[in-house]
């Protein structure tokens, strides 16, 4: 069959059924229309193959795992398999904008929810539902269809246009017997569907790092629908999933930032690691995609990652006596698979040497920096001068800084920026046993002198590498008494997803917060950072932000739920441009 056929419900006896339908294996990301386009990624079931037909359902969201049909007729369309690469791995398409429903005009509340299926979030706020989109769901022929295609020289002559509606349909049927969990992640929202965010002018975002891999006893049935039967290897994704699907301040959560450490291709530190790079890095990939991630709610439009050291090897870095040139055996596979197997699902200039990126969404600007695979090799002969970033990269984030200066600005890293460890205050040369970017002082201050030029006051660093949950403010100001005064950020840091080994985990002793040091700015003049002390809250979980007029509330989810009342408020002042 070619072609495009669409098709409206009436089935065929389950008996006689020669089709199967089955959603795809990850979560589907779109990107903004391009050219009448809409881009999507994801990926196909392994275990299936390629489907043969690929089924476009009109639908609409009403809130937590309510689904329903459109009217509108289905599409059917045969599937292309791609140049390159095999069913599991990510497969990105695209679908015509005008393929998709027409959003409903929005409502009162801005996100267009209808009043009787009204979710009800900590906040006690109630929340409109009503986004619309297309449902993927992949087509394959069943074993006995399979044994005709061979006696026909694997075209199927018995089944005309109407018998195959009628096998579709029936499909169709049992593909809807099952649970909205099964596959509520095949649902793409249209263009515009969900653009807009409950609170008017808004951003909230949630922040996650480090999910070291389920073990064979964290088997979590149920953690879909009650995210209190997730074992602790899930715990934390439960709950995320939970949150932004299911209370009002979730689902105007619309981006998820995975700072790092979404695999660990080293997870048995050694002892018992595949020596396969498919295995270490895109069976690894593929299993945390189709985790709970895989069900993150339409409201979340966009989910970003930077890498870190365990999507390499534990606290990777260049080494002189490391094979393949310093780096070691498993660098240059590791990077190609993180740029193979990013979220993205449209194009974005640059390639595996280029992790690091900037993007703009919903009135913010976000800086992803590359704070692992750039790193020069330490020895105690460079310390003070070894880099951590490159000049490329340093340059790219001095240009963004002067853009949008009366924007919020966030910049995502792996690595913590602040605060220092106590042990590279105390004697300088100690920084080469630390793995955040006080280990390359040189870099640390590129970085706050940067801020300082752009007067980037209210720039937010976000990471994640450190197992431990926290959040500092800084002042940064010149030492001679600058008459602009000093700018100020902040540093927020959230702990693991899943963080089992407790030698992994941070000591808050460990950091040195309260602390004062000066250093040398981009343009020759003595600069001061005075950080505060250390907001500490341990234990797994993620971090929540969101921007409100000057401020940043936030909050650090824990096994309980997520607090009604923000864990911190920080000051969002406008870049200070006297």
């Amino acid at each position: 069959m070619s072609g495009v056929l669409h098709g409206t419900r009436r089935g065929a006896p389950a008996s006689a059924l020669l089709i199967g339908a089955e959603a795809p294996g990850h979560r589907i990301e779109r990107a903004p229309p391009e050219t009448g386009r809409v881009p999507l990624l994801t990926a196909l079931r392994p275990e299936r193959g390629w489907p043969h037909w690929l089924l476009w359902v009109p639908m609409r969201w009403r809130g937590g795992w309510t689904y329903e049909q459109l009217p509108q007729p289905w599409r059917i369309e045969s599937f292309v398999p791609p140049g390159v690469g095999q069913p599991g791995a990510p497969w990105r398409t695209s679908q015509a904008v005008e393929a998709f429903p027409v959003p409903p005009r929005a409502m009162s509340d801005a996100a267009g929810h209808p009043k009787d299926e009204a979710a009800t979030g900590a906040d006690g706020d109630e929340h409109e539902i009503d986004i619309h989109g297309l449902l993927l769901v992949a087509l394959y022929l069943e074993p006995r269809a399979l044994a005709m295609e061979g006696a026909h020289r694997g075209v199927m002559h018995e089944l005309g246009h109407e018998e195959l509606h009628a096998q579709v349909e029936g499909a169709l049927d049992q593909f809807f017997d099952l649970p909205p969990h099964r596959w509520a992640h095949g649902f793409v929202p249209s263009p515009g569907g969900s653009e807009v965010t409950v609170d008017d002018g808004g951003l909230c975002f949630a922040l996650a790092a480090c999910q070291y891999p389920p073990g064979l006893l964290d088997v979590s049935p149920g953690w879909e629908l009650d995210a209190s039967q997730a074992g602790p290897g899930l715990a934390s994704l439960a709950r995320l999933h939970q949150f932004t699907r299911s209370t009002a301040r979730g689902q105007d959560c619309s981006l998820v930032l995975f700072a790092g450490d979404q695999i660990y291709a080293d997870a048995s530190g050694g002892l018992a690691d595949s020596r396969s790079g498919i295995e270490r890095y895109a069976r690894a990939y593929g299993e945390f995609k189709a985790g709970p991630v895989r069900l993150l709610p339409p409201t979340v439009a966009r989910v970003v990652q930077a890498i870190d050291d365990h999507e390499i090897v534990d606290n990777w870095e260049p080494g002189p006596g490391a094979s393949h040139g310093g780096n070691g055996p498993w660098f240059d596979v590791a990077r190609q698979a993180a740029w193979h197997h990013r979220w993205e699902a449209g194009p974005r200039v640059g390639g595996p040497e280029l992790l690091w990126h900037e993007f703009d969404w919903r009135g913010a600007a976000f800086f992803t920096a590359d704070a692992r695979c750039e790193r020069e090799a330490r020895r105690v002969a460079n310390w003070s001068s070894a880099r951590l970033w490159s000049t490329t990269q340093r340059d790219a984030f001095n240009e963004w800084l002067s853009r949008g200066a009366s924007r919020p600005k966030f910049v995502l890293s792996g690595s913590l920026p602040l605060p220092r460890r106590r042990m590279s205050v105390e004697h300088a040369a100690s920084c080469l046993r630390s793995d955040g970017w006080d280990g390359y002082p040189h870099s640390l201050h590129e970085l706050l002198g940067l801020v300082w030029r752009h007067r980037a006051s209210g720039l937010v660093f976000l990471s994640g590498d450190e197992h431990r949950s926290g959040w500092v403010s800084a002042e940064i100001s010149a030492v001679d008494g600058d008459d602009r005064g000093p700018v100020r950020i902040h540093s927020v840091h959230s702990s693991a997803l899943y963080a089992p080994w407790p030698f992994a985990i941070t000591a808050a002793e460990e950091l040195a917060a309260p602390d004062v040091f000066e250093f040398d700015g981009p343009d020759g003049q003595r600069l001061r950072c005075v950080v505060s002390a250390w907001a500490d809250h341990p234990g797994d979980g993620f971090a929540v932000l969101r921007v409100r007029g000057g401020e940043v509330e936030l909050w650090f989810d824990r096994a309980g739920a997520v607090r009604a009342e923000p864990d911190a408020v920080l000051s969002f002042r406008p870049c200070d441009t006297a």
